[in-house]
């Protein structure tokens, strides 16, 4: 393609005002190779150099900001696919599926100790208390007046244990009369958490519930050697 005389000045003084070759381009939609051969022979003062450094070092950011971007979304996206994927495959449960679950949960957190003479169990996840406890109301019919509940705080926070004991209270539904002297850790820790995100540890026991903690130990046996279907989500 041929181009005017007024073109390739035009070019030319854009690099000697320091533009780089696509800024260049951008303004005069002139191929970039083109636009190369024109400008070989000029020359950048230090301070045009340092500037079209910079500005590269700029355009370069720009593009990694915007890819990172880019890829969060994506991401984030994917998670809510997925997330929302695996709640629907869950669906409603049924009894036995509760059953099972909860004794899966009491493997992993209950109080499995020879020496013990109840049903015990811990965590700090708000959710996964009410699960627990939902699940010990519908599957073991245990009642509320029946579970005694005693707190576990770092030392640091002892002065909240009145408000701990409240939110744990008004979660689960169970009064605070239920709870037991707390623990405190003697530990320190370097760092707090904020006020909001700090609950402690929840320990839950059921009164008068050794035969429920011996068929416990029957049901963990039961998954522990128990077949599987090969049935599986889709």
């Amino acid at each position: 393609m041929r181009y005017l005389q007024a073109q390739k000045e035009l070019v030319r003084q854009l690099r000697h005002d320091g533009l780089s070759l696509n800024q260049i381009y951008t303004k005069t939609s002139i191929p970039r190779t083109t636009i190369r051969t024109w400008i070989t022979d000029i020359k950048l003062s230090k301070s045009q150099l340092s500037f079209l450094n910079n500005h590269v070092q700029k355009v370069l950011q720009a593009g990694r900001i915007k890819a990172q971007r880019i890829q969060k979304k994506n991401r984030i996206r994917n998670e809510k696919k997925l997330l929302l994927k695996g709640k629907q495959q869950i669906g409603k449960l049924s009894l036995r599926e509760f059953l099972l679950a909860g004794i899966s949960l009491y493997w992993a957190e209950g109080f499995k100790n020879k020496h013990e003479h109840r049903l015990g169990f811990c965590n700090s996840d708000p959710m996964m208390i009410k699960f627990y406890i939902k699940w010990l109301q519908k599957c073991l019919k245990v009642q509320k007046e029946d579970i005694i509940l005693r707190l576990t705080l770092n030392r640091s926070y002892k002065h909240k244990t009145e408000e701990i004991e409240r939110y744990w209270s008004a979660l689960i539904e169970v009064p605070t009369s239920q709870f037991t002297k707390p623990f405190y850790q003697k530990t320190t820790w370097k760092k707090e958490f904020e006020s909001d995100n700090y609950h402690g540890v929840l320990r839950i026991h059921v009164k008068g519930s050794l035969n429920y903690l011996l068929t416990m130990r029957g049901w963990i046996e039961g998954l522990k050697f128990g077949t599987i279907s090969d049935d599986a989500p889709g």
